[in-house]
């Protein structure tokens, strides 16, 4: 059978075809739902490790800072976020949390401000792009810094876990750690990949060339383990939703990795 236009228009076909799709979405692990996509599983599987620092960048209102301190019973997070007015809403809920530290604050490659699309009903998805979302926002510019010169001024020697979310402006914070990369004092990354960075112009294949640089290694987060991987072509998918990069030899690889009968 060829696709022609009544194989496309055929409804029965087309139904068929959705649910393929939907089936590759669930083995590729396209879910952004924390408990089931391996985030929490990550954590889990390093609350053993010496988990002292963990930097939390787009923080949002704090749900993942919460979950760290939950399964790092040694860390210290500090949960940047950028928008002000979620900045705000950040500060109250991890009040009385004495282990995570709140900054109304982002992370780019250059210290300054940031031109940023918000929609306070959309909260999580505040973006420097025009990704066609269907609400319009407001344009509001947001303070930023490099993140070797946030850890200069807060005396961090040592990030044992960077989590970046932010929206396709992940390369922009990369660049601001360039020092801190280079002389391999952040340990793990965790960041996004997915459709807004078809905007971004920056795909998967230069966050491999970027970690390869410093010395990393890159592998997909699944709910229980990480796929570590060379890059293919075809990896481009931008299904999403997380990648970790781990320092080549770290010894925590050898749990992180599946391991089968």
């Amino acid at each position: 059978m060829r696709p022609t236009a009544r194989v496309r228009q055929n409804p029965v076909l087309r139904t068929a075809a959705k649910l393929c799709h939907q089936y590759l979405k669930w083995f590729g692990n396209g879910s952004y739902k924390p408990a089931r996509n391996g985030e929490r599983w990550l954590l889990e599987g390093l609350g053993a490790e010496p988990i002292q620092t963990v930097l939390d960048v787009g923080a949002n209102v704090g749900s993942w800072s919460l979950m760290a301190a939950e399964l790092l019973p040694q860390a210290t997070i500090y949960a940047l976020e950028v928008v002000p007015d979620t900045a705000a809403t950040l500060r109250d809920r991890v009040q009385g949390h004495n282990r995570i530290r709140p900054f109304a604050l982002g992370l780019a490659a250059e210290t300054g401000t940031l031109a940023l699309r918000y929609n306070a009903v959309a909260s999580t998805h505040a973006t420097f792009t025009d990704y066609p979302h269907s609400w319009s926002g407001e344009r509001i510019d947001c303070p930023v810094v490099r993140g070797d010169e946030f850890l200069a001024q807060q005396g961090i020697s040592r990030v044992d876990f960077l989590k970046i979310d932010v929206e396709g402006a992940e390369h922009l914070v990369l660049q601001g750690f360039d020092e801190a990369l280079r002389r391999g004092r952040i340990r793990f990354v965790q960041f996004e990949y997915g459709l807004v960075n078809i905007l971004t112009h920056f795909l998967l294949r230069d966050f491999y060339e970027l970690f390869r640089r410093y010395g990393y290694m890159v592998g997909k987060i699944y709910p229980d383990y990480v796929e570590f991987r060379d890059y293919k072509l075809r990896d481009e998918d931008f299904l999403g939703p997380n990648y970790l990069a781990c320092r080549t030899g770290d010894q925590a690889l050898h749990h992180l990795r599946a391991r089968f009968p």
